[in-house]
């Protein structure tokens, strides 16, 4: 996953000049669509830092109205913060909230209406502007079709594979009295299999409330 950014989003912005030599622009728009707990928000933040932009975080709910127009407003503010805080990167989470699919079978409102063409106007805008749209998605087939075209890049982020999962455990236990080196990690890899980023913290935290009712019983005795 981090190749592919640095491949397609990193490299071109910070070598522009060689890929408009050879036709090809930066990228300003992804999706990243991958189960829950896969780390989406935490590549895009540390994306928003290795590339030094300044870093707008937003949920469906910070846009969505039910008044008339008001949805649009916000997509269009949204947007022109962008624009006065560049280098920029926008982040909007569960992104088929805010743009479902029209073949859904739900009628939208007019001001859901309203709020879908704002922002199929403004990501094309953004690509004369230094400001990436980086949305994310669980599901990403429920995504307004005409809103995953808009996006240069779509791009998955799956479970972590075993080293990934092995150094995402490292990172929980690194402050706490383990002995990371004494653990069966072939074992942990094979029992580990499919888990997310955010379930590894869990089996962590688990293990460490084990671990200290196994000191308090010990001191207890």
């Amino acid at each position: 996953l981090k190749e592919t950014l640095r491949d397609k989003v990193i490299d071109p912005l910070e070598r522009s000049d060689l890929y408009e030599e050879y036709g090809l622009g930066v990228v300003n728009g992804i999706m990243l669509y991958g189960p829950p707990g896969t780390g989406k928000t935490y590549i895009t933040r540390a994306l928003a830092g290795k590339l030094g932009y300044n870093f707008i975080d937003v949920e469906p709910n910070d846009i969505t109205s039910s008044l008339v127009g008001e949805a649009a407003e916000n997509v269009a503010e949204l947007f022109d913060v962008a624009r006065n805080n560049q280098p920029c990167l926008i982040f909007i989470d569960e992104v088929d909230a805010l743009i479902p699919s029209r073949s859904g079978g739900s009628q939208k409102t007019q001001s859901e209406r309203q709020m879908v063409n704002q922002f199929l106007t403004e990501l094309p805008e953004m690509r004369g502007e230094d400001v990436i749209t980086v949305t994310a998605t669980n599901i990403p087939d429920e995504v307004d079709g005409a809103a995953t075209s808009r996006f240069q890049e779509r791009i998955e982020v799956p479970p972590p594979d075993a080293k990934a999962r092995e150094s995402i455990l490292r990172v929980h236990l690194r402050n706490r009295p383990a002995l990371p080196d004494e653990i069966d990690w072939e074992r942990i890899h094979h029992l580990s299999e499919g888990y997310s980023g955010r379930d590894l913290e869990v089996v962590a935290n688990d293990a460490a409330v084990k671990a200290t009712k196994e000191v308090v019983d010990v001191e207890e005795i």
